[in-house]
């Protein structure tokens, strides 16, 4: 984006205080992530107003977008208010005519698991031809993805958005604000079941999307995941399936190596390909596959999928596996958490060689189903890991119990409160030649216990 403030202002039916030819490249809704050139939108959130950090805001920041009625200072010289009645609404309505304004292509991405992953792979795959954009981290909701997008660079080619939601609703608002030339579905699972009370309206809230996929554009989904099945009824889009037998895109031949990762035959329509993916886990490779499906939509052959693919590494807290020099390999996940993510883990745990220690945190949103959810994993890690260290209260205490019902011995189960006491006996108990799988809801804060241990050298 570039604009003048005076322009913005008059642009979303707003009036201005201040430097009106202050010149706006970006968005922001959060005052820690703002650069030279951001505008600064102020929401009022139940726990934070940003109305109260206009003002600090406003030494970096360009201008901010404010409620119209609030009582502010003066923004200093060089910078602009912009009032408005309702400053989301301004905020969303910047962001879809920033993306009507571009001419690039947007591809969406949606699901249960895998989404932020898949959007890093596509992500490289297509900067080996495009000048490819990507959403950053976890800004996939309605607050932070319209920032994402009207900050990208003027030369993006393509733009991948992860587009993520909690409630039914959200997807729609980001529907109509990015409008995707490709969409992109990974696997559907009960995850925020705190909000989404059964399978059947998680399905409905993610197809909010379909309406608004271009229908000149390609609507890509699992084809092994049948909650999918109805979704192309819904759109006139082309459709390309994955995964599985009978679909354009799959693997074949497939070779798991462990922690050095995959080996396999990429198939794209009549194309192929063997890739060598050195990411561990057979869900990486199902994330590469559903990557591999979209960038082929966008031009690329099976054999530049492969030759990128080779050069890709996980995400940081997504599975990136450390070594250190004692000798204990870390695979590091504890970026976010849901039972079906920590089984496919806890099975690729399973099959490493040496002492396997899982640190599982626990899993948030689950709501009615949290612990039932926590007493099978703790069976499910009883059998595929010889020392558990749960972290967190009431559901990690079940966690715990359930792996010790299950058969794995009292001393070889360590139930922690918090990820840093969780650092601290993972440093005491870690041995030469163990695997530790770390794994938990960011809200768990386990990316600390990692940092910690690994820089205390174990």
């Amino acid at each position: 984006m570039r604009m003048i403030a005076d322009e913005l202002a008059r642009t979303l039916g707003g009036t201005i205080e201040g430097e009106s030819r202050a010149e706006i490249t970006g968005a922001e809704v959060d005052s820690r992530r703002l650069r030279e050139g951001d505008l600064f939108v102020a929401l009022e959130g139940e726990r934070l107003d940003g109305h109260d950090f206009v003002a600090n805001a406003l030494e970096t920041a360009a201008a901010a977008l404010v409620r119209e009625e609030r009582q502010l200072a003066p923004p200093p010289a060089g910078r602009a208010l912009i009032r408005v009645s309702e400053p989301l609404a301004a905020y969303h309505e910047l962001a879809t005519l920033e993306r009507r304004r571009r001419t690039w292509k947007i591809v969406g991405i949606t699901g249960s698991v895998g989404k932020t992953t898949t959007k890093e792979f596509l992500g490289g795959l297509l900067s080996t031809r495009f000048r490819a954009g990507v959403s950053a981290g976890n800004r996939n909701s309605t607050l932070g993805l319209p920032a994402q997008l009207i900050s990208q660079p003027e030369d993006t080619e393509i733009f991948v958005a992860e587009m993520g939601m909690n409630h039914p609703g959200e997807l729609e608002v980001l529907g109509r604000i990015v409008r995707p030339d490709v969409l992109l579905y990974t696997r559907l699972a009960l995850t925020h079941t705190e909000f989404l009370s059964d399978m059947e309206t998680l399905v409905r809230a993610k197809a909010e999307l379909l309406p608004y996929l271009n229908p000149s554009g390609c609507l890509i989904i699992n084809h092994e995941d049948p909650h999918q099945a109805g979704y192309p009824e819904l759109s006139p889009a082309t459709l390309v399936r994955y995964g599985g037998e009978g679909s354009a895109v799959r693997i074949e031949s497939l070779e798991d190596w462990g922690l050095l990762g995959t080996t396999f035959r990429l198939v794209v329509n009549d194309d192929s390909a063997e890739v060598e993916l050195a990411i561990p886990g057979r869900h990486q490779a199902d994330n590469l596959l559903a990557a591999a499906a979209a960038a082929a939509t966008l031009g690329l052959s099976a054999e530049e999928i492969s030759v990128a693919a080779g050069r890709l590494e996980a995400a940081e807290h997504r599975g990136r596996v450390y070594r250190t020099e004692a000798g204990v390999t870390v695979v590091d996940d504890s970026y976010n958490s849901s039972p079906l993510a920590v089984r496919r883990l806890l099975s690729l745990l399973a099959k490493v060689q040496g002492r396997r220690v899982a640190v599982l945190g626990e899993m948030y949103e689950l709501g009615e189903q949290a612990a039932e959810a926590h007493t099978e994993i703790g069976r499910e890690a009883a059998g595929s890991c010889d020392l558990l260290i749960a972290v967190g209260g009431e559901d990690a205490t079940r966690l715990a119990q359930a792996a010790l019902d299950a058969g794995m011995e009292a001393p070889l189960i360590h139930l922690i409160g918090d990820a840093e006491e969780a650092a601290r006996r993972l440093t005491r108990v870690a041995e030469p030649g163990d695997v530790v799988l770390v794994k938990g809801s960011r809200g768990v804060g386990l990316d600390r216990t990692v940092a910690s241990f690994l820089e205390g050298g174990a």
